[in-house]
C-alpha cells in the first residue's frame, strides 16, 4: 500500500492558521534550547502568524548562554512546521508551540544551534543507516513543591517499580504528563513507577532522530509546566539523592532495515570507543557523577552486553538491530547528546570498529586485571576527566563543531571549577568537628 504524501509546506501552513483560528490561540510560544538544553521561548501575538511561519521573528542572541556573548546579534527564528502544537494549559488562552532553528541575520544556519547540528548528524547517518530510529526512556522524580523558596527532596512516596496507587499525586501527574504529551502528537510507549520513591519514567516510541530531541524537549517542558497542578515539581537531575537511584536517559537507536548484525557490531564499536568524550555532552554536570557509580544499575565501564543492565550498552537481540544507550541522563541537551551518539555509531560503521566480546555477568562484578586484559575503559569519574575525554577525541569535537565545542568547555571548566573550590555540606559535617 503507498505511503500518504506529506503535506505540502502550504498545505501544512494553512492547517496552523485555520487550527490557530478555531481555537483562539493568541499568542505562539517560539522554543528553542541553549547550549546547554536549557528551554527558551519567545511569544509572538497570533497576528504576525504569517512572519512567524516565514521564519524571520528576531531575538537578541547575545543574550544566550552558549551564543554570541559580549555583543548584539539579532538572530532568526526559524520554525520546523512538524513541531507545531497546543500547550494543554492557559484556561480559555489557548497558546501554540513551534521547536525553532536559529539562523544568522542573512538566513544562513547559526553553527552554535544545538538542533542545527542534530540535523547536520543525522544527515551522515541517513546516508548510512536510512530509516533508523530513536526512542528514549526519560526518568525524573516528582518532589512536593518548594516552601519559602526551599528545595525539598523528601517525598510521602513509597513505590518502586511499576507500582500504582490511586490516591499517589505522583501518579496523577505523571498521568497528565503523558495525556499532554499525546495532546501535542508526542507518541508515548508507556509510563511507570521508576525504582525510588518519587521517581517515574516515560517512553517515548521510536522515532527519527530530530523528532525523538524534540519529543525529549517537550517532556521536560510538560513535566515542569503541569506538575505544580499536583503540588509537585518535576526534576530531571542526574542524582537529586544519594541514598537513591539517579535518573537516566536511556536510548533505544533502531538501525533501520539495512543494518545487518556486523553493521550493529560495528556502530556498538563505536559508541564503546568513543564513550569517555560522549559522556561530557551525555553526561553535562557536576552532579551527572553521582549517578555514574556501582550501584542501581548505572554504568560505570565502556562495556556491551546481551542481558547485563550495568553496561554501558545492551544488545538482547542482535537480529533485532537495536542498541540500548544506557550511559545518558536527563540533564543532557537532546540536541547535542543525539548529535555525538550519532556520530560515534557512524564512525564505528565507517571504520568497521569491532567492540569485543560481550561481558557475561555483572560489569560491576569485573576485576581490574580482567579489565586491563580485555582492554575496557572505565566511564569519566568526573565532569573534568570528561572534557579531558572530549578534548582527546576529534570525531566527537567534529559533531558538535567548533563553535559549540569551545563555548562548552569553557563554560563546563568553569563549572568544574565553581564545584571544585565550594564547601560542601558533607565537609564540614566530617571535619569541622574534627579537625
Amino acid at each position: 500500500m503507498p505511503s500518504t504524501p506529506k503535506p505540502t509546506l502550504r498545505a501544512r501552513r494553512r492547517a496552523i492558521a485555520d487550527e490557530i483560528a478555531a481555537r483562539g490561540v493568541r499568542f505562539v510560544r517560539l522554543q528553542f534550547v541553549d547550549l546547554f538544553g536549557v528551554s527558551k521561548m519567545v511569544s509572538v501575538p497570533a497576528t504576525r502568524l504569517s512572519e512567524i511561519l516565514d521564519g524571520t521573528i528576531s531575538f537578541d542572541g547575545g543574550s544566550i548562554d552558549g551564543f554570541v556573548r559580549d555583543e548584539e546579534l539579532d538572530m532568526l527564528l526559524q520554525p520546523d512546521l512538524d513541531t507545531f502544537g497546543i500547550f494543554p494549559w492557559n484556561d480559555g488562552q489557548p497558546e501554540a508551540r513551534l521547536i525553532c532553528t536559529i539562523a544568522m541575520p542573512d538566513g544562513s544556519p547559526f553553527e552554535g544551534c544545538p538542533r542545527t547540528t542534530l540535523q547536520r548528524n543525522v544527515e551522515r547517518l541517513d546516508a548510512l543507516l536510512p530509516g533508523a530510529r530513536i526512542a528514549s526512556e526519560v526518568e525524573f522524580y516528582l518532589f512536593p513543591s518548594r516552601e519559602r523558596g526551599e528545595l525539598r527532596t523528601e517525598t510521602s512516596d513509597v513505590g518502586s517499580y511499576f507500582d500504582f496507587s490511586p490516591n499517589d499525586r505522583g501518579e496523577r501527574a505523571r498521568d497528565g504528563i503523558v495525556n499532554a504529551l499525546e495532546s501535542m502528537g508526542v507518541s508515548v510507549s508507556a509510563a511507570h513507577h521508576e525504582h525510588s520513591p518519587g521517581q517515574h519514567e516515560i517512553d517515548l516510541a521510536p522515532t527519527a532522530p530530530l523528532a525523538a530531541a524534540d519529543a525529549i524537549l517537550t517532556l521536560r517542558t510538560l513535566a515542569k509546566h503541569l506538575a505544580p497542578e499536583h503540588s509537585l515539581e518535576a526534576t530531571f537531575m542526574p542524582k537529586p539523592r544519594e541514598t537513591a537511584a539517579g535518573s537516566g536517559l536511556h536510548l533505544a537507536l533502531h538501525l533501520g532495515e539495512r543494518s545487518d548484525r556486523e553493521t550493529l557490531l560495528y556502530a556498538v564499536g563505536g559508541l564503546l570507543a568513543h564513550g569517555p568524550a560522549l559522556t561530557a555532552l551525555c553526561n553535562p554536570t557536576v552532579n551527572s557523577y553521582k549517578r555514574l557509580v556501582a550501584a542501581w544499575d548505572a554504568p560505570i565501564h565502556c562495556v556491551w552486553s546481551r542481558r547485563s543492565t550495568d553496561a554501558m550498552i545492551r544488545v538482547p537481540d542482535e537480529a533485532a538491530g537495536t542498541i540500548e544507550l544506557r550511559s545518558p541522563d536527563p540533564a543532557c541537551n537532546p540536541y547535542l547528546a543525539l548529535a555525538v551518539v550519532i556520530a560515534a555509531i557512524c564512525d564505528g560503521i565507517e571504520r568497521r570498529t569491532l567492540p569485543g566480546e560481550p561481558v557475561l555477568h555483572a560489569s560491576y562484578a569485573t576485576s581490574e586485571r580482567e579489565r586491563r586484559e580485555l582492554g575496557i575503559v572505565a566511564l569519566p569519574k568526573s565532569l573534568r576527566q570528561s572534557i579531558d575525554a572530549l578534548d582527546g577525541d576529534a570525531c566527537v569535537r567534529g559533531a558538535i563543531g567548533d563553535h559549540c565545542y569551545h563555548a562548552l568547555r569553557d563554560a563546563k571548566i568553569a563549572e568544574y571549577e565553581r564545584y571544585r573550590r565550594a564547601v560542601h555540606d558533607w565537609e564540614r559535617e566530617a571535619y569541622l568537628r574534627r579537625y
